[in-house]
């Protein structure tokens, strides 16, 4: 086995962190929800790809496609039925998974035959779930049929997405030994840099100036690969490449609630610029490998913006729809309202069980089991580090053989504190690291109820070398603070902490029946739901029931003072509105004519068939009725359109809402 030695933190095995609070919530929603019944979004969830022999008739035509979607879904299914203990769960995922590893050809290629000289993107993704589950069992066998999946053949991994197979062999690599693995890495990388030189992936690219427009998913699965690279080799080539791609994403397309704006390709910064659910799936994956090889808080702090805010804003709380484009403002929510160019006036901006292309009814069940498994890692010492915080346990070896169990119970981010206690057989001497947040100014730490004198700067690892004793209780208060950012046609949007606030819009909630991959069932009815047929995964469309055309009316050098916070007890699911544990009370005024934007014409893009079979990126006029989100207001006509009246109005977390303002026009208001 080998090490990664230019790495930070290593990733605990799944087997030895348990969800708990409003994160095993989270995690039951999905199982019951989408996860655990995927068939429930349609083709190609209602078929088994990676668990049956390749159709004798359907060789040569195989479409990579709904094997990368259907090896999202086992991913993320794997993942959180090893967190939840839901075997059920864990055997439906893994049955596809032991048989694709138990029927390898004789040199070893893993999959259908179709891609064996082809592209193997989907490759990467499957291998992943085959990876989460080594992580939950140990099984020796999984890291050797993955070895020689890769040894076996010549295929060169080198165009387009392919290359991220590196991630694969890097893995395979430490587990094996084998360094025959590192040498196809390195190679691949950097033929993929010469082949492709002017993509925004290649090494040149990466670290130039030149703003990436790529795909989103492409770029985010693709950046990483040079650090991942370095941690096993040093080359710091290799490491800035993958740090300037994410700083240049940062720079240009980094949107309010954590996600590159990404619909699809990447665009910009704008208030109407959306993410593809997708993107946060894979942003928070690559977020991952960067804080473990880099050890920098930054990239922590990144991943929990991005799934405190984002992912439960995609999604409805009963994890039984979902959308694909999601939007920091979006003021409606129905099977016309895609404001994108991209296959703009479609329902991929509708919360349903599959409302576009199916790789995010597949990726989305990725997220929070990714972040669960993040929860907890080990330092080159071997030291405990808590590099994020929500609910959770960790069990298993803490120094000299001795195991025991940290408790992290906390209600973040919903509160401040975050407690940890040590259950353990005896005095115990090991390193223990927390995390200090970027935004946190004033952190400070406790240990059974004495201040300690450790230093806790903003975007810091703090490691305690210490002996622990059974029932310590070690409290670290991270004090949250209110930011206003700054956004193009002059927006702003209001921090609390790690948390994006929207206004709280009453939403009135109806069932499209008539729409695609709604599954009616009388048995069973959404706690979404206020009207309508009793549908087990409903196609929702949802309507504004109460004025969202507000500007923040506030005193930028004293904002802080003008808002109020109103703090409820956490229980049960906190990301909807009603429960939301925090609601923040403001003053704003209404803007005259700023109202939903109604459209007979659209120009939409999409894919057109030039030729027979033969398909290519164009756009096109059409008709219909169309409803969609506006634009904020014009800042220079903003204060001749403003209401004379200042009203009081509520926001709430970013990830409590469906239907959202969370970018606002901004209306000075001194005290």
């Amino acid at each position: 086995m080998k090490n990664a030695p230019y790495r930070c933190f290593a990733e605990m095995p799944l087997s030895t962190i348990q969800p708990d609070g409003w994160l095993r919530e989270w995690l039951k929603n999905q199982s019951e929800g989408l996860t655990g019944h995927i068939e429930e979004a349609g083709a190609p969830f209602d078929s088994v790809f990676w668990g049956v022999p390749p159709n004798p008739e359907t060789l040569g035509k195989e479409s990579w496609v709904p094997f990368e979607q259907t090896a999202y879904w086992i991913d993320g299914a794997i993942r959180c039925g090893c967190l939840l203990g839901d075997t059920t769960l864990i055997e439906r995922a893994q049955s596809q998974i032991r048989f694709a590893l138990d029927h390898a050809d004789a040199d070893g290629y893993i999959g259908h035959p179709d891609f064996k000289n082809g592209f193997r993107w989907s490759h990467t993704v499957f291998f992943r779930a085959c990876i989460a589950l080594h992580s939950a069992t140990g099984a020796p066998s999984i890291p050797e049929k993955i070895r020689l999946h890769y040894v076996g053949d010549n295929h060169p991994h080198s165009k387009e997405r392919d290359v991220t197979n590196i991630e694969i062999m890097l893995w395979a690599f430490e587990k094996t030994g084998d360094g025959l693995l590192l040498e196809k890495a390195r190679r691949a990388f950097e033929e993929n840099s010469l082949i492709e030189a002017g993509h925004d992936c290649s090494l040149s690219s990466l670290l130039s100036d030149k703003c990436a427009t790529e795909h989103g998913v492409t770029f985010n699965e693709q950046a990483k690969l040079g650090a991942i690279l370095y941690s096993h080799t040093g080359d710091a080539r290799h490491l800035e490449a993958s740090l300037n791609g994410f700083r240049k994403l940062d720079r240009d397309q980094i949107l309010a609630s954590g996600i590159p704006s990404s619909s699809e390709h990447l665009r910009g910064k704008d208030p109407l610029d959306s993410y593809e659910v997708c993107d946060i799936a894979d942003y928070t994956w690559s977020a991952g490998h960067l804080l473990r090889v880099t050890g920098d808080a930054a990239w922590a702090d990144r991943i929990e913006r991005a799934c405190f805010n984002a992912a439960p804003g995609a999604v409805t709380h009963d994890f039984r729809a979902l959308q694909y484009f999601s939007c920091p403002n979006q003021v409606i929510s129905t099977g016309c309202s895609n404001h994108n160019l991209f296959f703009r006036g479609e329902p991929w901006m509708s919360y349903r069980p599959n409302p576009g292309t199916a790789c995010c009814p597949g990726n989305v069940n990725r997220i929070f089991p990714n972040f669960a498994s993040l929860l907890w890692m080990r330092d080159r010492n071997g030291g405990i580090v808590s590099a994020m915080y929500a609910p959770s346990t960790y069990r298993g070896p803490l120094a000299d053989g001795i195991e025991g169990a940290i408790t992290l119970d906390t209600a973040y981010p919903f509160e401040e504190t975050v407690s940890f206690r040590f259950d353990l057989p005896k005095a115990v001497a090991f390193p223990f690291t927390v995390r200090i947040p970027g935004w946190c100014n004033s952190a400070s730490l406790c240990l059974n109820g004495q201040p300690l004198k450790e230093r806790c700067l903003p975007g810091s690892f703090v490691t305690l070398k210490r002996t622990f004793q059974p029932g310590d209780v070690l409290e670290l208060l991270l004090p949250m603070n209110f930011a206003l950012r700054h956004w193009p046609l002059g927006g702003v949007s209001l921090d609390y902490g790690p948390l994006v606030f929207a206004l709280d819009i009453r939403e009135k909630w109806q069932v499209d029946a008539g729409g695609p991959k709604g599954n009616q069932d009388e048995r069973f009815q959404s706690a979404a739901s206020r009207s309508g047929p009793a549908m087990r995964f409903p196609n929702w469309e949802i309507h504004p029931d109460t004025p969202w055309n507000f500007a923040l009316a506030l005193d930028v050098a004293h904002f802080a003072k003008q808002i109020r916070i109103e703090r409820r007890p956490l229980s049960g699911n906190p990301w909807t509105q009603s429960s939301s544990p925090i609601r923040l009370h403001l003053p704003a005024r209404r803007v005259r004519g700023w109202e939903i934007d109604q459209r007979k014409e659209i120009e939409v893009e999409r894919y057109l068939e030039v030729e027979k079979g033969v398909w290519r990126m164009g756009r096109i006029h059409q008709r219909g009725d169309y409803a969609f989100t506006p634009q904020l207001p014009d800042p220079a006509e903003l204060p001749d359109r403003l209401e004379s009246c200042v009203e009081t109005v509520t926001l709430v977390p970013f990830g409590c809402t469906r239907l959202r303002l969370s970018i606002f026009p901004f209306a000075d208001n001194k005290v």
